[in-house]
């Protein structure tokens, strides 16, 4: 594979990085309306800190890959 690659291929990379978190980022915000539900629901003794936890790694993954993906279209450095 040639590096670097190609504006071509920069720009669909990018574009797939964005949508890739824009996607990530709705669907774990779903998931963390949903415990925030049954935390209100339930109470404090039902919330698995676990599965919170996880989530929220997950919306760091989805900035994070939004963050890559603006850079990538924009033609910064995304190397850091």
């Amino acid at each position: 594979m040639a590096w670097p690659p190609t504006p071509a291929t920069r720009r669909i990379i990018a574009w797939l990085f964005l949508t890739a978190g824009i996607l990530l980022v709705l669907g774990v915000s779903m998931q963390l309306w949903i415990i925030y539900a049954e935390y209100q629901r339930l109470g404090p003794g039902n919330l698995n800190s676990t599965a919170l936890v996880l989530r929220l790694m997950m919306l760091v993954a989805a900035v994070m890959m939004l963050r890559y993906g603006w850079r990538e279209i924009r033609g910064n450095d995304t190397i850091d």
